[in-house]
């Protein structure tokens, strides 16, 4: 199986890369700005014609979509996906998307939210959901979209949330969290596992995955603290009047049961 990975240097992308390529597959990443492994290649998916002539002349299985832009997400969108889409043709494509609600109940089948320009990173959500709407047109498609993603990789490098927390650790400084605001978390090892598992399954269509329950901020740090043997003494609760976004857990029993085969 030949794989391409489009944002191979970002944190889900070198861990979807590590694991297939010790696995003893055949697998491409390509890097933007920050080249962490000198295997990728580097590519600018703003480069519409270098990134389809990459698609054609590697010619991969499977083409796993794992680049994040808050500022141009729909230009990629309007832009960069459609030509993509066209390269892809019957390949399988799976695109790793965002929270697209905006409430609590989230299921695969919830209709997207689209944020007004005073929203919460509106590029960002936005330009995912009309990817999403060019993509569904794929005949071998999957749609991911994951909690927030936690954990350590396998070049033991920390996600940006425990990198933050680790700081007020170190420091003692206050550390303010959301105790009222929820939300799906999901380990980047468990993601890319999961990931890896849809580039030889079938299904065609949206995933949720995150853990089995949401957490609020305050208990997901407090959780971050007893992990990784820190003192969590700097973490105090607040209420908070702002609802960012919410993404239910659906999918995390379903995605067990893809160890067993699809239902």
């Amino acid at each position: 199986m030949k794989v391409l990975i489009l944002g191979a240097s970002g944190f889900l992308g070198g861990t979807i890369y590590s694991k297939i390529k010790n696995s003893g597959n055949e697998v491409l990443g390509t890097y933007s700005k920050n080249n962490k492994n000198r295997d990728y290649i580097k590519l600018d998916v703003f480069e519409i014609s270098s990134l389809t002539a990459l698609v054609t002349e590697y010619k991969p299985d499977v083409i796993i979509w794992t680049v994040m832009n808050h500022e141009r997400e729909e230009e990629i969108a309007e832009k960069v996906m459609p030509a993509l889409c066209d390269a892809v043709g019957s390949k399988r494509f799976i695109f790793v998307s965002t929270s697209v609600a905006y409430e609590k109940n989230m299921s695969e089948s919830v209709e997207p939210f689209l944020r007004t320009e005073e929203s919460y990173n509106h590029h960002y959500f936005n330009g995912k959901i009309k990817s999403e709407q060019v993509i569904r047109k794929l005949p071998n498609y999957c749609i991911v979209r994951p909690g927030s993603i936690y954990g350590i990789d396998p070049f033991g490098e920390m996600d940006n949330r425990s990198l933050a927390l680790k700081k007020h650790v170190d420091s003692g400084e206050i550390y303010i969290r959301a105790n009222n605001i929820e939300f799906s978390i999901v380990d980047v090892n468990e993601l890319a596992d999961a990931i890896i598992e849809l580039t030889t399954n079938d299904y065609v269509g949206i995933l949720n995955v995150s853990e089995e329950k949401p957490v609020s901020h305050y208990a997901f740090n407090k959780a971050l603290c007893r992990k990784y043997g820190w003192d969590d003494s700097c973490i105090v609760a607040n209420e908070e009047k702002e609802n960012i976004y919410y993404l239910d857990n659906s999918l995390r029993k379903r995605i067990l049961k893809t160890r067993i085969g699809w239902l």
